[in-house]
């Protein structure tokens, strides 16, 4: 930080490359978020949005370039143009400080909306029960579905299934949060 009204920096893209066979997917994306911002990545259908958002947290594997999370380094890329990944554990350390809400919502099918909300704060973060749940609650409040709880996935909207995944990225109280078009299922007046 170069002053004090100066936010610090959440994610450092630089140069980020990425194919898939000969198809070349991302060819030099570069991007720097601080602390506060907010930031929509904009393109056409297949232009790579949902690529270079699966790169930044390692759900995809960069070809070369460098990604940095709060000045932690998750890749990077040597004189020699090998890229290399950060132990296995300093990436999971990484990716715990960002969720991400995925375009086609992946819940889990046999799991009611609370069950699918708690599941990992319980196992990555170690909460009880009872504190899952009650994180759960009040983020089933938040986004109006509260009175949907017990119901499976099969069961609700499209647009209810997009307010459960954005609680289940939020349960998890992320630094950063990355979204895969999270408004194309919800309806216009819940989009604020």
């Amino acid at each position: 930080m170069n002053d004090a009204t100066q936010q610090p920096v959440m994610i450092d893209a630089r140069d980020i490359k990425k194919a898939f066979g000969t198809t070349q997917v991302l060819r030099g994306v570069s991007l720097k978020i601080s602390r506060g911002e907010v930031v929509a990545v904009i393109g056409p259908s297949g232009s790579g949005k949902s690529t270079f958002l699966r790169c930044l947290n390692h759900l995809e594997t960069i070809d070369s370039g460098s990604v940095q999370v709060e000045g932690a380094t998750l890749a990077s890329t040597d004189a020699s143009g090998k890229c290399t990944y950060a132990a296995e554990p300093e990436v999971r350390r990484i990716c715990s400080k960002m969720g991400m809400v995925f375009q086609h919502f992946n819940l889990f099918p046999h799991l009611t909306v609370l069950e699918n909300i708690i599941e990992a704060p319980m196992i990555v973060q170690k909460l009880s029960k009872d504190e899952a749940i009650s994180r759960a609650e009040k983020l089933l409040a938040k986004v109006g579905l509260s009175a949907k709880r017990d119901n499976y996935p099969s069961r609700l909207s499209g647009g209810q299934k997009q307010r459960v995944a954005i609680a289940r990225a939020l349960a998890m109280e992320p630094d950063i949060m990355l979204f895969d078009e999270p408004t194309s299922a919800l309806d216009p007046e819940l989009l604020g």
